[in-house]
This record gives C-alpha cells, structure tokens and sequence, in this order.
C-alpha cells in the first residue's frame, strides 16, 4: 500500500510494464519478479483506513452508519434501504444481472460491491462520484432507487429517540439530523467495510504455499500473458479508471476483482454469468470494435488448461 500511495501513476505504470514483460517469459512467477508484485498487490494496514479530514472515522459514526444502511426510512415509501440491493452475504451485491428498480422493472447496471471503498478513486459505474459522501447521496435521491426526500427522511429519524441519540454521539459539535450528517455517516460505514483476508493475500506476503501450481500458473497469466494486471492491479485489483469493455459504447470503471465467488453475474450490465465467459468475452475482443479501449485488445490465445488456471486464481483472491 506504501508504494500505491506514494507513487506516481507514471512510475506505477512503468513498474507494471517492468513486471508484466518479466513474468511473461516464466511459467510461474520467478522468484526474483515476487517482491515487485509484493509491493503491487500488498494490503494496506487496516489499522489506518484512508478518510477526509472533514469526515474522520470513529466507532460511534459507524454504527450510526450502519444502521441507516439498512433503514427503510430513507426510502419514500419506506419499502427500500441501501441493503435491499448491497446484501451483505454476497460481499453487498445482490447476485442479480442488473438492479431492481422501484417500479419493478430493472437498472441498467449491475450491483457494485462495496468492499475496500476506503482507498476507491471514483464511485458508481460511470465514475461520476469522487467521494463515498457524494455517493452516498446519489441512491438516496434516485427516483429508481430509493426515491427519499430528504425533509421526509429527517423529520423520520427525528422522530426517533434512538436515532437521535446516534447522531448526538457521532456529531457531537453538530448534532443535527441533516443530509450532510446522514451521507457523512453511511460513508464512514462504508469506509469500515473491507474483504478478509484470502489465501492470495497470504501469498503475496511470503506465505507461497498458499496457492497451488495451478493458481501460482494462473496468476503468472494475470500478470503476463493476459495482463489482466493492466487494469486489476493493487491490492484491490482495480485501477478506478474508465475504460470501454466491448459491450456498451460508453466507458466503465474498472471492477475489483475481490469476492468474485460471491458477485456474479459479471461485467458492468451483469451480461456474463460466468469467469470463464468473461475470459471469452476479452479473448475474442476485435480491434474494430469501437467499444473498446485500445489497451483491451490484446490476442490472448489462451489455451484451455490457461483459462483453466487463470479462473482458479481468480477464485484465490476471494
């Protein structure tokens, strides 16, 4: 983490382009290419979750959080909370291809999880937000998601004397159930949701028995051969930045690649039910589509027992 924060995007990228050409010429990951990825892929110390001075983190406002996370009273109708859809079992998606919209029908886009958001670049899809606290606002307000006014909201949680303890404890020196406290409290929740620690983890940091030959394989293919690592790279496999995916004209940030056992379906519109059909959707990419970023067509020849060995590396990451 201490070189992902340090570091410039150029000297990131050049790093990248070193290690990737490197592990390219090797079956597996050479013992002399490991400590770069080591850098690349370490988790961050937990015990110092990134937060804007305005809006720090504390125990108190994250219980606060997570209570109006799974309140329905920010919804107009009291039927929705941000849980409905973020289901906390399937690492907050919902395993559905796209969203469930208020009147039935569906979302354009499928359901982000919501794990690391702590160290995210940009928020939704389309990256239009650049903080969890503007983000927090946007489901809020969206006639298809929770349609809340926000005079209705407040006079809601103002009626209840619990609630209004919470936010007296988490805002001390503005103790008022408002829109800027309520958005300030779901982001330090969010702020405070993060993946456990999987066995790729234990093995970027030393503990090489971990993954076996087939995934150590897999992820010499992710970092070379494939390079996936392009785009998924850090220890959140995401670089936050748009790119044209080959499915809809418009670009998309770049998913985690964390928990992927538990959020499928997969890409952007929840199109591909499977690892192996997104390795399809990349391998078959052509460079005349205009849907695509240059940087994504790329031949990637995968042989079977290759995708084989890049999906059961995938599911390490978990």
């Amino acid at each position: 983490m201490a070189l992902l924060a340090a570091a410039s995007t150029i000297a990131l990228t050049s790093l990248l382009c070193m290690a990737s050409n490197a592990t390219t010429a090797a079956a597996e990951p050479a013992s002399e290419i490991l400590p770069i990825w080591r850098e690349i892929f370490a988790r961050p110390n937990l015990s110092e979750i990134p937060a804007p001075p305005t809006n720090p983190i504390t125990p108190i406002k994250g219980i606060l959080g997570a209570a109006l996370f799974h309140d329905a009273r920010l919804s107009g109708d009291n039927t929705r909370s941000c849980a409905t859809c973020h289901d906390p079992e399937r690492a907050f998606t919902d395993g559905r291809p796209r969203a469930a919209a208020r009147d039935g029908k569906t979302q354009l886009s499928n359901t982000p999880p919501l794990h690391n958001l702590a160290w995210a670049k940009r928020f939704f899809w389309d990256g239009r937000a650049r903080s969890l606290e503007q983000q927090a606002r946007f489901p809020i307000e969206h006639p298809q998601e929770l349609a809340g006014s926000w005079p209705q909201i407040t006079a809601r949680l103002a009626a209840d004397s619990y609630m209004k303890s919470l936010f007296e404890a988490a805002f001390p020196e503005n103790p008022v159930i408002s829109s800027e406290n309520i958005t300030a409290a779901l982001a330090s929740h969010q702020r405070q949701l993060y993946s456990p620690v999987s066995r790729f983890d234990r093995f970027i940091a030393g503990e090489e028995h971990e993954l076996t030959p087939q995934e150590r394989h897999g992820f010499a293919i992710f970092v070379g051969k494939a390079g996936c690592v392009t785009c998924h790279n850090g220890w959140r496999f995401t670089d936050d930045r748009l790119h044209r995916t080959g499915l809809t004209p418009e670009a998309v940030k770049s998913p985690t690649l964390r928990d992927l056992k538990l959020t499928a379906p997969y890409m952007h519109d929840g199109s591909v039910p499977t690892l192996s059909g997104v390795i399809a959707h990349y391998q078959n990419l052509k460079p005349e589509n205009l849907a695509v970023s240059p940087s994504l067509v790329r031949p990637l020849n995968l042989a079977d027992n290759e995708k084989a060995a890049l999906i059961a590396f995938l599911e390490s990451i978990d």
